[in-house]
């Protein structure tokens, strides 16, 4: 989708819980539609109501007490050529909210204590975890500012609907761990891989990235097992959930808020933790030919700890 996006430079909103990717997601639109420019992040809620101004805008020097003497440029000048994000959209005041609108509706800014204009060229990407309809009702944001900057809206789902998408991105922060600390990078058991998928991860893709910053550091051989897990995501245990023989991967009739493609995954590793890897055993259990479960084997990159015996 990113891709997609990248193509026009319309406005985009990020709607989410907390944590769910907002930011990864907005720097990789900008990696696709202006990589060589800078992307400028900025947290409407972290910003002290007094700082939040000169932040956005920059100022001239002089203009209030405590002011560096030469002034400095604000994060929407910085942007220039670049993508600006304003994470926590929903808590930016209601008097800047119109300045904001001209910047939009201008491409210029102004300094705080400045004279003249300074124009600007950048994407806006915005974020928040609130429902920006219901501060309007309130009159806590206004709509003309609401109505451009959902050009284009999308909701990132929590990361326990997002089912396979966690163990895609618990790879990419263990590639990303390991080459930061210089590592080769562990794998994840099938054990392990079991644990992430039933987790509900209620910190969302930050707490997953910690986990794997834990992973990484607590693992040993090259595998990430379920010990090296922090222990919340462990608490859930395999045994609970056993294979019935006689239900078939893709049944329709799996009774489980996981879509019918992740229980497979589930239902794939339950069957080899059973046979203790035994791939000839594990496909007589889920009614497969060994080279069906082979190939989704390979297809939900489940090798982990696999032994290939023979029959």
């Amino acid at each position: 989708m990113a891709k997609k996006l990248a193509r026009s430079d319309v406005n985009i909103l990020i709607q989410g819980e907390s944590g769910t990717g907002k930011e990864m997601f907005a720097q990789a639109i900008h990696h696709e539609s202006r990589p060589d420019g800078p992307f400028i992040a900025i947290n409407c809620a972290a910003l002290p109501r007094t700082l939040i101004e000169s932040e956005l805008f920059g100022y001239e020097g002089g203009s209030f007490t405590g002011a560096h003497r030469q002034g400095r440029p604000g994060k929407i000048e910085l942007a220039h050529e670049g993508t600006l994000f304003l994470d926590e959209i929903g808590d930016m005041p209601v008097d800047l909210q119109p300045v904001l609108l001209r910047v939009l509706e201008e491409k210029k800014i102004m300094r705080v204590g400045g004279s003249r204009y300074i124009p600007v060229n950048f994407r806006l990407i915005t974020a928040t975890n609130k429902n920006l309809q219901d501060l309007m009702r309130e009159n806590l944001f206004r709509h003309d500012l609401y109505y451009r900057l959902e050009a284009f809206k999308i909701n990132i789902p929590p990361l326990r609907e997002r089912g396979l998408d966690i163990v895609r991105l618990a790879k990419h922060f263990i590639e990303t761990i390991a080459k930061k600390h210089h590592i080769p990078a562990p794998v994840l058991s099938n054990e392990a891989i079991f644990h992430l998928l039933k987790y509900s991860w209620p910190g969302n893709v930050r707490q997953l990235e910690n986990a794997m910053l834990f992973a990484v550091n607590m693992s040993s051989g090259g595998v990430i097992k379920p010990e090296d897990l922090p222990v919340e995501i462990t608490e859930t245990e395999i045994s609970h959930y056993t294979v019935d023989p006689d239900l078939k991967l893709g049944s329709a009739g799996i009774k489980n808020n996981l879509s019918i493609k992740e229980m497979e995954v589930i239902m794939i590793i339950q069957a080899l933790l059973q046979t203790n890897n035994n791939v000839s055993e594990a496909a007589k259990i889920l009614n497969l030919s060994r080279s069906t479960l082979y190939r989704k084997i390979k297809e939900y990159n489940l090798y982990g700890e696999i032994r290939k015996k023979r029959a």
